[in-house]
């Protein structure tokens, strides 16, 4: 009977240490991904150019399988002509924009009240899960 109390005991233990290192992991991953963002740099334009042909090329491939009729052929079709009209992005723009991205999560970091929020949105998905099951 002890053994059961005690071994009760230690098994909801681990469940709160549990819960307090989630935040402390969400954190330390930000943390990676700002450090893998500032040590790659700002994408190149003909990464960019690669990637929007294999786009195109996907949805080519896509539309004429056969498989897709009526607004979903519509929506292929016109997700290829948006593709297909959007301009690429100069080197600067790029450049720019990476810099505003690493600015806005370093800023997130460093801000405890932004923290505190993501911890927040993080329990009440949590508890819609719960919810639902």
């Amino acid at each position: 009977m002890k053994y059961l109390l005690l071994f009760t005991i230690l098994i909801s233990f681990n469940g709160v240490i549990a819960d307090k290192h989630g935040s402390d992991q969400a954190i330390w991953a930000a943390k990676l991904k700002l450090d893998l963002a500032k040590l790659k740099g700002p994408p190149m334009l003909v990464d960019l150019e690669a990637k929007r042909t294999n786009r195109i090329a996907d949805l080519d491939l896509l539309i004429n399988s056969g498989k897709y009729e009526g607004k979903k052929l519509d929506r292929l079709m016109s997700m290829r002509e948006k593709v297909l009209n959007t301009e690429l992005p100069s080197q600067e723009q790029i450049n720019l924009r990476h810099e505003k991205r690493i600015k806005m999560m370093d800023r997130k970091l460093k801000d405890p009240m932004m923290r505190d929020r993501k911890r927040m949105q993080n329990r009440k998905q949590k508890n819609r899960g719960n919810r639902k099951n």
